[in-house]
């Protein structure tokens, strides 16, 4: 005879140890397939190139996105190619305070990159897209730096209709 045990009779710890164990399991599933497709990269752009030690620092969780888990490569993008369709509401002392960072940045790791979907276009053309990082894409911006750090998420225009609905482009060259 089998005992089943309803949700009620589990304890709250074994509840969150299950779901813990279920969402680190899903990271895992989805980092694999962002690998695999972000392998990829234009020409132009310029990999960032770590010191070995600080790939054996622990990442805090707010140190990264859904998007960009399993991507580990860090880019250089010219802030020319990045397009920003939905205008930024953004807080200045927090502008202010990031250009204080970046202009005494003494390590790369002092400015997380931003996340940018890379949509390749139907004839072969590279679009970034860029709808968080409002806040350091605009400190990059008016310190006047050409490049940005960045990861690229290897996107598709359906997924660029999640973020923008009717507005996304219905072709991209």
């Amino acid at each position: 005879m089998y005992i089943y045990r309803t949700v009620k009779q589990v304890s709250t710890p074994q509840r969150k140890i299950a779901f813990n164990c279920r969402w680190r399991c899903a990271m895992k599933f989805i980092s694999h397939f962002i690998r695999v497709s972000s392998r990829r990269i234009p020409p132009f752009l310029h990999r960032i190139q770590y010191p070995v030690h600080t790939f054996h620092i622990q990442r805090r969780a707010m140190e990264t996105t859904v998007h960009s888990a399993g991507i580990k490569d860090v880019y250089d993008v010219p802030m020319s190619v990045i397009q920003r369709p939905i205008p930024s509401i953004l807080d200045e002392q927090k502008v202010v305070s990031l250009m204080e960072t970046i202009k005494g940045e003494t390590s790369e790791e002092e400015v997380p990159p931003i996340d940018l979907l890379w949509i390749t276009g139907n004839e072969g053309g590279n679009y970034y897209f860029s709808f968080g990082g409002c806040h350091r894409y605009e400190a990059y911006r008016r310190l006047h730096r050409e490049t940005i750090k960045a990861k690229l998420v290897r996107s598709t225009l359906r997924d660029l209709y999640h973020y923008m609905g009717s507005s996304a482009p219905i072709y991209l060259a």
